[in-house]
């Protein structure tokens, strides 16, 4: 399975084809040669350092609402097998 995440555009460095992204507040620099259009302040897929896909901004706001109810899940998991362990 493939897990593509969204992050915002900070920074484009288009003779060298990368970006930098923002990924809530840990940046990471991406590799641009899959899309053709993207500007700083819209979203983008990433997966394996490429950017994938732009997102539009409903799309963008879609995803980031589901990734953050998959981390929230997590943490839950990860806060309950700690107070198991803890018995």
């Amino acid at each position: 399975m493939c897990i593509a995440a969204p992050a915002k555009v900070v920074e484009i460095r288009e003779e060298e084809k990368i970006g930098f992204v923002d990924f809530g507040g840990v940046k990471q620099q991406i590799k641009l040669d899959l899309i053709d259009e993207i500007e700083v302040g819209k979203y983008v897929l990433v997966h394996a350092g490429y950017a994938i896909e732009s997102l539009d901004d409903q799309a963008a706001k879609e995803s980031l609402e589901a990734w953050d109810e998959l981390l929230d899940i997590l943490d839950e998991e990860d806060k309950e097998l700690q107070a198991s362990e803890n018995k």
